[in-house]
């Protein structure tokens, strides 16, 4: 087994052999420092610029370095590299990603945004996480934050909020060009052309194209049948100026043909053309996910206010077997920062959203589609950062939105932070957050099975009686930098959630259940740590550490006669999370980065398949990175070395269970 010191061992020992044949300069990763890294600004815990080390919030930034060092092709898997982020592949092209527990194939209680623009679907509360791409260079950093954001970001940033933050057009001036492939990812390939228009202005476009192979089905000894291909495009215009106003304008298109084999299907029995046992199973499904957005945004600065006004559309449309969707949303905010007031920052703002959703539904899966529905969305926030004394600041404020499904939500904060020192920063909150209903809680149907004698047929039901899930957490960190080599950042957490979701007993036959309802029946207590710890070894070296600790503890209320939920609740969280990377320049033109990381076992994943344990695993990746010219380089990366493969998580009942193989690729990069 690869174990911590082997890791050390053998970094060492190929940083001495490697580093005594040259002696040049390193590139752009380590010209920073640990105090200036620290000092890096953030936007997404205050909705305003602030040093990352003085932020009142468990928030990670995963840089632009970062993401290309790891090696990773997607936004999914560049998450593992945030403590306190479970990231899970389901198959070759779908993820479970969560923050603090609750992980499922259809997580609902992480927020996440692409610039602004929320990727949160109102279908089921989740993100098809295939479906979020870009060209990884493009994006400037990820801003990941642990615990509630719901203050500033609404409804269902309970957990978390991811801010998926890209380069302004200025900084990608110029030509990229990308290509590799290997043995699951197939091919890929991307080009984005960056250019100046006039003095004021700068664009880019871009397009993308990846291949990649199937996965390994256990239960068929053979490939999963999950293959898929995406291909998408899209551009971006800033004004580059220091001008008080300024503006940015931006879309995407996509269009993902995906695999994959249902695993099973009922029939509808009343049909004719159906017999017994109304059911099939195995069926490949080639179906096609595809969309487009446009976003702009305009921002202006007059003496002590900043201004920010941003607004968006979003159209998705996706066809599988079981389920087809389309949504439309239109989503418009406006954000006002005054610090005229001696000793206070205060942020405002207002927002509106129209979500218009239609479905075409099939006998397994039913969302009722009204006529006209159009669901809407009002939100107003603000909160207030007063400067207490020169080392302490409080943070008050507090969310309010009203939605169709559940009314008025009230989402605030208090948060405190202490800086006794240069280095440290002690800080906590206290945070209330709400995870609204999706379609399928309230309009939806799903067929969980057919008995054909007698013939009965078995459902879970949407119910308009289903309300939110309430969270009120409890937080307390602790940021500190010991020497110039070192940094720690400790966050502990205490979740108490009320009205979790339930599915309740709503029909019987012969005293056997045979419909249940979502309801509002349980509640959950989570606590847990993270800690992260950075190590500049050398100047030229860089190793980073982080562990997290997660307990779930479940009570349902004395009347539940849920049954299916309460594995899943703490099963689908591991306890323990462990990730080591280290980063090593040779030469300016020669790196090396490993990454290991370990996943505790899973009790249950799924609450559709009664056999979904997944067992501990950890992954050894590498990267060696060469740059011949100044303008060239080539890599080779390894994912999952230390076996042939491996489950991460158990899908829903509709999909095969599936492994993630060892994988290699090579890629030629090229800027001019």
């Amino acid at each position: 087994m690869f174990t911590f010191r082997n890791l050390i061992i053998f970094t060492a020992c190929l940083s001495l052999n490697l580093h005594a044949a040259t002696d040049e300069t390193t590139d752009a990763y380590f010209d920073l420092d640990l105090e200036d890294l620290l000092s890096m600004e953030i936007t997404s815990v205050s909705k305003k610029k602030q040093r990352l080390s003085e932020a009142a919030a468990a928030i990670f930034v995963i840089t632009n370095e970062d993401i290309k060092r790891s090696g990773v092709t997607t936004i999914a898997d560049a998450l593992r590299l945030a403590p306190g982020i479970q990231v899970a592949r389901i198959d070759s092209n779908k993820w479970a990603v969560s923050s603090r527990g609750f992980n499922a194939q259809f997580a609902n209680k992480l927020l996440v945004l692409m610039d602004g623009r929320s990727v949160y679907t109102s279908s089921y509360s989740g993100v098809y996480w295939e479906d979020q791409d870009t060209i990884l260079e493009d994006i400037d950093r990820i801003e990941v934050i642990r615990g509630p954001g719901a203050t500033l970001w609404g409804a269902n940033a309970v957990n978390g909020v991811i801010n998926i933050i890209t380069k302004s057009a200025s900084k990608t001036q110029g030509s990229l060009y990308v290509v590799g492939g290997g043995d699951e990812e197939e091919f890929f390939t991307h080009f984005r052309k960056g250019f100046a228009i006039g003095e004021d202005l700068s664009g880019r476009f871009y397009l993308k194209l990846n291949q990649r192979d199937s996965t390994y089905a256990p239960a068929l000894d053979a490939e999963a049948g999950d293959e898929w291909q995406s291909l998408r495009g899209g551009f971006r215009i800033d004004t580059d100026t220091d001008n008080a106003s300024s503006w940015t304008l931006q879309g995407d298109v996509y269009k993902n043909d995906l695999n994959q084999i249902v695993k099973s299907l009922w029939l509808d029995p009343f049909d004719p053309d159906n017999a017994p046992p109304y059911q099939i199973t195995n069926i490949d499904d080639a179906f096609v996910s595809r969309g487009y957005n446009l976003l702009g945004r305009w921002q202006y600065q007059a003496g002590d206010s900043n201004y920010t006004l941003q607004t968006y559309f979003d159209h998705t449309y996706r066809s599988e077997e079981i389920l087809k969707q389309e949504i439309d949303t239109f989503d418009i905010d406006f954000q006002h920062q005054y610090q005229g007031f001696d000793g206070h920052d205060l942020v405002w703002g207002l927002g509106y959203r129209r979500i218009e959703d239609s479905y075409n539904n099939t006998y397994n899966v039913s969302i009722e589609n009204t006529d006209n529905l159009e669901i809407e969305l009002v939100s107003a926030f603000i909160q207030d950062e007063i400067v207490l004394d020169d080392d302490l600041r409080l943070t008050l404020g507090s969310k309010f939105e009203e939605n169709e499904y559940t009314g008025t939500e009230i989402q605030p904060n208090v948060r405190i932070s202490w800086l006794p020192k240069p280095g440290h920063t002690l800080w906590s909150s206290l945070s209330r957050a709400v995870r609204t209903p999706s379609a399928v809680e309230r309009r939806g149907s799903l067929a969980t099975g057919v008995n054909p004698v007698p013939l009965i047929e078995l459902s879970v039901d949407g119910s308009e009686a289903f309300d939110s899930e309430k969270l009120t957490a409890f937080e307390i960190g602790y940021r500190l930098q010991p020497t110039e080599q070192t940094s720690v950042d400790i966050a502990l957490f205490y979740n108490q959630y009320e009205d979790v979701g339930t599915f309740e007993v709503a029909d019987t036959v012969f005293g056997n259940p045979i419909r249940f309802e979502f309801d509002n029946k349980r509640d959950v207590l989570t606590n847990g740590i993270e800690v992260i710890f950075d190590w500049f070894p050398r100047e030229d070296w860089k190793i980073q550490t982080a562990y997290t600790f997660v307990d779930v503890d479940d009570d349902v209320d004395a009347d539940s006669t849920d049954n299916i939920s309460a594995n899943l609740i703490g099963g689908s969280t591991p306890e323990h999370h462990l990730t080591i990377r280290s980063a090593y320049d040779y030469s300016e033109r020669l790196s090396l980065d490993v990454w290991l990381y370990y996943v505790d076992e899973l009790d249950g994943s799924a609450y559709s398949v009664s056999s979904s344990t997944i067992e501990d695993y950890t992954s050894l990746n590498l990267k060696l990175n060469w740059r011949p010219e100044k303008h060239m380089e080539l890599s080779l990366v390894g994912h999952n070395l230390n076996n042939d493969r491996h489950a991460e998580f158990v899908g829903e009942n509709f999909i095969s269970v599936t492994e993630i193989e060892r994988s290699a690729y090579v890629q030629l990069k090229l800027e001019f």
